[in-house]
Parts: structure tokens; sequence; C-alpha cells
């Protein structure tokens, strides 16, 4: 019987690593003869030159997997979640993310967690094939608690985004093995969604994936402000893909080209603002989120094991669509239903420290400015 558990969890670890090794870096002359073992990825490993091409159009332009990207507050690599994942590694041991060089920008990459989640399962192998059964079930449950705090929250919503980048194209078939490996995990360990509620040094909108958690949007906002909840998974509930936006772009005639990235989207908005065009473009933004949003609900009623976290997904992307539909309903930016005009004035001397006052004031207009709000300058020399 431990035999058989041991042989078992080499196999899980065995295939956790491969896959993680094709998110990290494409096949090359030592990673062929692994490939070409696993059915579902073998063709990787026929050498065509296309393969890199193909490896940097879906993963490195394409969907950056990497956790912080999925639950962080603005949808960029970096922040408190990076700091959770880097923990996590710490205590169970794992530091290829520090050790090895890979063509990923952070520790939190998906390649790179489900290489530590092989290594726990080499452990659990390690220790029912020792016939310590009681280390084997402390094994499980620390891998149990590693797919609910990481992998259980983000990854299959990432590779399913990433599955529609890679479209029929070579690499297809090694996203769609991820993609079973990490819902047949799912399945056996059943992960029990309170221990990924509030994970240390994430925020609780970002680590909650409890359906009755409903997220809360800003409703007093400017274009860019509205550009960066509609890029970042955890307020938009979904990844919004580069064919939704160059859609929205198209709708009022913004010039798009292939090369344009999801940043871009600043730019629709913004300029759709300016024309008073907005509501065409979010009404292409808000069908896609809809659309999102039942398909999160619909898979939670397929995938027990998941259930929490898809109808957590389906909530966000659910609020999102409110808010654009209000938006454009009123039609324009502001809080919802009527127009915004707040003041803020600061007053100072105009010599002595008035030139440091004058620089801090620039500063502040910057950052207003940036957070997408409108900001005039009075012309008196005290304000």
């Amino acid at each position: 019987m431990t035999t058989d558990l041991a042989q078992l969890a080499d196999r899980r670890a065995g295939l956790a690593a491969l896959l993680g090794l094709l998110l990290l870096e494409e096949p090359g002359p030592g990673l062929a003869d692994l490939v070409a073992t696993v059915a579902a990825v073998a063709p990787l490993a026929s050498g065509e030159p296309g393969i890199a091409a193909e490896y940097e159009r879906c993963f490195l332009r394409g969907v950056p997997l990497y956790e912080s990207v999925f639950l962080g507050d603005d949808g960029r690599c970096g922040g408190p979640v990076v700091a959770d994942v880097v923990e996590s590694y710490a205590r169970h041991g794992f530091t290829e993310h520090s050790e090895r060089r890979w063509r990923v920008a952070g520790p939190d990459h998906l390649g790179l967690e489900l290489r530590c989640y092989a290594s726990l399962c080499r452990e659990e192998a390690h220790a029912w094939r020792s016939d310590v059964t009681d280390a084997a079930v402390a094994a499980v449950e620390t891998e149990r608690v590693f797919l609910a705090r990481h992998l259980a929250r983000w990854a299959e919503l990432a590779l399913l985004a990433c599955a529609r980048r890679a479209g029929d194209g070579p690499y297809a078939p090694a996203i769609d093995a991820v993609l079973g490996f990490v819902r047949e995990e799912h399945d056996r360990l059943r992960p029990a969604p309170t221990l990924s509620m509030h994970a240390p040094g994430v925020g609780a909108s970002a680590a909650s994936d409890d359906a009755s958690d409903a997220p809360s949007l800003p409703t007093n906002l400017g274009p860019a402000r509205l550009a960066r909840l509609l890029l970042a998974p955890q307020s938009c509930g979904t990844w919004l893909p580069h064919e939704a936006i160059e859609a929205a772009a198209r709708s009022i005639g913004v010039p798009w080209r292939p090369s344009d990235t999801r940043s871009a989207l600043r730019h629709v908005i913004e300029s759709a603002h300016d024309e008073g065009r907005l509501g065409a473009v979010l009404s292409v933004l808000a069908v896609v989120v809809e659309e999102e949003a039942v398909a999160h609900a619909a898979r939670a009623a397929a995938e027990p094991g998941t259930a929490a976290t898809w109808m957590g997904w389906a909530r966000r992307a659910e609020a999102m669509a409110l808010l654009l539909r209000r938006i454009i309903a009123d039609g324009r930016l502001g809080r919802a239903g009527h127009a915004v005009s707040e003041t803020l004035v600061v007053r100072g001397p105009v010599d002595g420290d008035g030139a440091a006052l004058a620089d801090i004031i620039d500063r502040i207009v910057v950052e207003l400015t940036a957070a997408g709000l409108h900001v005039e300058r009075s012309s008196s020399p005290h304000e």
C-alpha cells in the first residue's frame, strides 16, 4: 500500500516539475528528451524553429503567469503577493527561484509554484517509502495548504486565458496538460477554501475566494484608474484579452496594431472619454466581462473542488460589469448618478520655503492626475 502511494506521489512530482519547466523556458536540447516522454507535450520536442517564437508569443508577450498579476491590486508583477509566495517557498525549503536563472520576471511565476509543489510531492513519496505514515500524512496536508494558498486561487483562470492566446498552436497541448494537472490536484486534495481566504501579506479582497464576499469597486474615477481596474484580474474578475481591447478600440476608430499591448486600453478609454464616446467602448468591454461572469459561475457548478474560487471570480466580474453599465447609463465618468467636483486648496508662503512647497504641490498634482482625477491649478501665487 505505501509503495503504491510512494509511486503515485513520485509520478505527480515528476509531472509537476516537467510542466513547470515547460512554462519557465522553451524546450532546448536538454529538455527535448524529457518532453518526448509525455505524449501530451511531445510535439514540443520537434525542434522546429517556431517553438521559441511561439513560447515568446504565448508567455513573454501574452499572458503573464504570475500570481501577483492575477491577485494583486494593480495587475502588475510585485507587491505583497510576491512576498507571501517567497515566504511559502522559504517555509518549505524551496530555493530554485533564487538559485537558478529563469526567463521570468518574478518568483511567483506559475512554473516555479509548480516546481515547488513537485518538491512537496517528493517529500510525500519519501515519507511513504520510509514507511513513516505520520510524516506522509503531514506532507499531504502541506500540499493541500500550498494548493489552497496559491495554485487553487488563480492558476486555472490564468491558464484558460493562456489557452485562448495559444489557440491551436504548438503550446496548446502543453497548456491543456498543465490545466488538467492542476484540476486533478484540486479534485484529489480538495483544498478547503477557508485556507486561502486570509493569506498573510495579501489584501483581504485579493485573498478571499468566498462567494459571499462581494468586491467593492470605486465609483468616482477617471479614465486612467478605470483602465487600471479593467487590466487587473482581481478587480475586473477576469483576464481582459487583447482581442477585447482591440474590439473596443475599433468601435470608435482608434488605430490598433498587432504589436499593441493591453496597456493601450488607457489610451482607448481616454480617447473615448474626450470624444464623448465612452459608452461605445465600455459596451464592448461590458459584454466580455458579463460573459466571463457567466462562465465562472458555470465552472463553479461543474467543479466542486474549486467552486468557491470560481464563484469569487464570478462575483468580481459581476461587480465590474455592473460598474461599467452604470457608467454607460450615466454617460460619463465620476460618481455614478451625478457629476463630482471637489476642490483641494493648499496655501503657503511665496518666499522662503515657497519653492519647497511648490515642489510638493507639483508632486501632489502629478499623483492626482495619475489617479485619473482632473486637476486645475489656481493662478493665485499663494495657492
